[in-house]
């Protein structure tokens, strides 16, 4: 099985991970997850998603 990269400091998202046996590295990156004004759920998690794998 191949490894993932987990962009999250979540406690309970490397449990979940380590429960189910997916092997995995932790990469948190400090990035503002706060909405930003009048930004759409599909643009809040694209801007997320693509700040974390940048960092």
């Amino acid at each position: 099985m191949n490894s993932l990269y987990l962009a999250s400091g979540s406690p309970r998202r490397r449990e979940l991970l380590t429960q189910i046996g997916v092997p995995f590295t932790v990469v948190s990156a400090a990035i503002d997850e706060t909405p930003l004004t009048n930004e759409t759920a599909v643009a809040y998690v694209e801007r997320l998603a693509r700040g974390k794998a940048a960092a």
